[in-house]
């Protein structure tokens, strides 16, 4: 086991130079008795890190995001020119995408949207998609009506995501998305259904 508190923060930055995964998950599976020892003799393996000087929040896997951190990682990727609509930045399995999931948290900004105008961007400027309005969306249904399109509540969330969040918010529910566009739910739903 390993005794000494210097010997413990000695340990953690030899690691951390050597570019190895300190996140406590990882390296309990790896080093039990570094992490028992971190925790035993520095009150906890978070304490241990920032005592060796290592920025715990960064070998975190899981980073604790605050809105500051949020706003940081937007403006930062806008200056590199990343595309940050909703759609785009959901795909990513970086920090950005990362950001994205945590800004809609109800404990930080609960909207993307939110998010972007508390880093001074529009998210009007940034959006993919058009506006929606009530209009544009029974406008939409009944296209899809005429020509024989899909209808049904899966088919639409899967070939057009926006129109289906869009009915939702301004209507409520799909169905009434659909009845404000002359369209019967009922016969929506009298489909195939899709065998297991």
């Amino acid at each position: 086991m390993i005794g000494t508190k210097e010997r413990i923060l000695s340990e953690l930055k030899s690691l951390y130079k050597k570019g190895r995964d300190l996140s406590y998950n990882n390296l309990a599976k790896k080093n039990q008795a570094l992490v028992s020892a971190a925790a035993y003799h520095f009150r906890s393996y978070r304490l241990a890190v920032e005592k060796a000087g290592l920025n715990y929040e960064d070998i975190a896997r899981r980073p604790r995001w605050t809105k500051q951190r949020v706003i940081a990682a937007i403006k930062g990727a806008r200056r590199k020119g990343h595309d940050l609509n909703w759609a785009s930045v959901t795909k990513r399995r970086d920090d950005l995408g990362k950001a994205a999931f945590a800004a809609i948290q109800g404990r930080l900004f609960g909207g993307w949207h939110r998010a972007l105008h508390a880093a001074g961007l529009d998210s009007d400027d940034v959006s993919r998609y058009r506006k929606w309005n009530r209009n544009s969306i029974v406008y939409e249904l009944k296209a899809r009506n005429a020509d024989a399109e899909a209808l049904n509540s899966g088919a639409v969330q899967r070939e057009d995501p926006g129109l289906h969040a869009a009915a939702l918010r301004y209507f409520g529910s799909y169905d009434e998305a659909l009845q404000a566009a002359k369209i019967s739910p009922t016969k929506v739903r009298k489909r195939k259904t899709r065998r297991e």
